[in-house]
């Protein structure tokens, strides 16, 4: 997709709300890291799709660990029609608190990957501030927001599709995909930020992603940019992240960024992060 120099790219909101999500950023993330069209753009943690889908890739690979997330992908990808016509008999509902989590049972229970996908969305929408959260069992654990319809965003279906057509999708979790990565490849990494106090969130499939987790993914990185990938990785502003990458060579950016999702009110908050690029 090309714009004639000097036109501001538009902002493409993700169908999904999503802890940490990328949109308001991405002028930031387009100047400092800016896609090459000659390589796959790899994301390892989707998310939301915010970034990938504001960096205009005709060739990518998506992944995350996250198999509901990537099942929803897939079947916007290659069942559009179905998906619209499930969601759209569910906007007709009047939700309450049971009708909340008769929809994550089902979602819980349901071994149609098509109507799982639908679910999906609709308790992403109907869920507090918008959580992916599940418990060690596996199990969605997040309460209503008290909305009492669900409102499908019909033009961000559409452009998602449009844009995730030809896409490789996978699920794996981050070392498979890095390791697989190329040196033809640019590499985009948002995994779940190291904590910046006690309570932040980043638990996203039951699992604490720890420092461990954070210097493996950097190591990681490192390795896939030895082999010619560029690469760039976005955190929290704290000691151990700028350690954490300064040491591995990474040129450290700083921006500021409000944060709307999180386990509390109380996280809605200007907050400092970084964006550290390998080149």
């Amino acid at each position: 997709m090309n714009y004639p120099e000097g036109t501001p790219l538009p902002l493409h909101q993700p169908m999904l709300k999503w802890a940490g999500g990328k949109t308001k950023l991405m002028p930031f993330i387009r100047r400092v890291f800016p896609m090459d069209p000659a390589r796959r753009w790899v994301e390892p943690f989707i998310g939301s799709g915010a970034v990938f889908l504001n960096v205009f890739a005709t060739h990518a690979l998506l992944s995350d660990s996250n198999d509901d997330l990537i099942n929803f992908y897939k079947t916007i990808q290659t069942k559009k029609q179905e998906f619209i016509a499930q969601i759209t008999a569910l906007s007709e509902i009047t939700f309450d608190k049971p009708g909340y989590y008769r929809l994550v049972e089902e979602f819980q229970t349901t071994e149609d990957k098509t109507r799982k996908s639908v679910l999906f969305y609709a308790i992403n929408r109907l869920c507090f501030n918008g959580l992916c959260r599940y418990n060690q069992n596996k199990e969605f654990n997040v309460p209503w927001n008290k909305k009492n319809h669900l409102e499908p965003n019909f033009p961000r279906l559409d452009y998602l599709s449009f844009r995730l057509s030809g896409i490789e999708l996978v699920t794996a979790d981050f070392e498979q995909t890095l390791v697989a990565a190329t040196g033809h490849d640019q590499i985009y990494c948002d995994p779940p930020y190291i904590k910046l106090k006690k309570d932040s969130f980043t638990k996203y499939d039951g699992k604490e992603f720890s420092e461990v987790s954070h210097t493996r993914l950097a190591d990681l990185l490192v390795a896939a940019h030895v082999r010619g990938a560029r690469v760039a990785i976005s955190n929290s502003d704290t000691e151990f992240a700028v350690n954490l990458y300064e040491e591995r060579n990474f040129k450290i950016h700083r921006l500021s960024a409000y944060r709307s999702v999180g386990a509390s009110s109380g996280s809605r908050q200007a907050v400092s992060e970084i964006l550290a690029v390998l080149e």
